[in-house]
């Protein structure tokens, strides 16, 4: 059997992964036949939904729970992935790793386990938030270290920020100095499938990481509640959240599909789609309890 070319897209909360693989779904799912891996840290995959919803034709594996970084789950993400290689025989397998995810397990993973026969590294990304890059805090060794890890890395949402790119640029290639650079927005930029495999990776020196000790919580309700509200609870928990998004039922009969990157909130309305309410954030500065009781007092 032919190997597969395995990509790994990484990148912290909300940097823009989904938005990446949504471009190249849109420029290759017509000529290959495309394995997509999504990994959440939380139980549910908002990101899933809204790729299913571009009605290109791909295969979608969903692996949530933070199993790709978590040691104690890496035998089950190896099991699910040699089940979907062998059930769907991709043209290439490209991974959207959680924001907060240990590429090194996942390389390891590739070059030593049952699944070398079958695939190979073909490529590493990483995507920056360019206005968000020096707002991680504490995760800023986790993001360091996929950079690290990366052989193509992508500076995005270029136009929100009016200088600071050449520090970005300085702050990456003292953690990578081997790395590729490229500019962007939207993450609107090339990407070629089928690259020779990658030789650059640190297994001597570079350990995998422990899980971040951080609460992913999923907030389900069936209320309603208004876009008014909505706007109240973001503002009070998105500061103290690294991302939050997800979809919200509204009480003039749509849906809100809601982002938060630090301070920065966005809400769109849709129209119903007869979607539950689904936020998941990721934080930790509060608890599914406190977050959950605001939700309901605002609701």
């Amino acid at each position: 059997m032919k190997k597969i070319p395995f990509h790994i897209i990484s990148g912290f909360l909300g940097s823009g992964k989904t938005t990446f693989l949504k471009h190249i779904i849109d420029q290759y799912s017509s000529e290959k036949k495309i394995g997509i891996i999504q990994n959440e840290f939380a139980p549910a995959n908002i990101d899933g939904a809204v790729l299913k919803q571009s009605g290109k034709d791909f295969n979608l594996l969903e692996i949530n729970n933070g199993s790709v970084f978590c040691v104690c789950l890496l035998g089950d993400f190896v099991k699910s992935l040699d089940k979907f290689v062998d059930e769907y025989q991709p043209d290439d397998i490209i991974i959207e790793a959680s924001g907060l995810s240990d590429t090194t397990s996942i390389s390891e993973i590739i070059a030593a386990s049952s699944l070398a026969d079958k695939i190979y590294l073909a490529s590493n990304w990483c995507i920056v938030d360019a206005p968000n890059f020096a707002k991680v805090g504490f995760m800023k060794q986790r993001v360091s270290h996929q950079l690290r890890m990366a052989d193509i890395v992508v500076i995005n949402k270029t136009d929100l920020v009016d200088t600071g790119i050449a520090e970005v640029r300085d702050e990456i290639k003292k953690i990578n100095p081997f790395a590729e650079i490229r500019e962007t927005t939207f993450c609107n930029i090339d990407f070629e499938l089928g690259n020779s495999p990658i030789s650059k990776f640190y297994f001597s020196e570079v350990e995998a990481m422990k899980e971040p000790k951080i609460n992913s919580m999923v907030l389900k309700s069936a209320r309603k509640t208004s876009c008014q509200s909505l706007e109240i609870f973001l503002n009070e928990w998105a500061p103290k959240s690294y991302r939050i998004k997800g979809f919200v039922n509204l009480t003039n009969g749509k849906i809100a599909a809601v982002q938060c990157t630090f301070e920065t909130i966005e809400i769109i309305e849709m129209e119903n789609t007869f979607r539950p309410t689904e936020i998941i954030a990721i934080s930790d500065q509060f608890t599914m309890r406190e977050w959950n009781k605001s939700f309901k007092e605002l609701v």
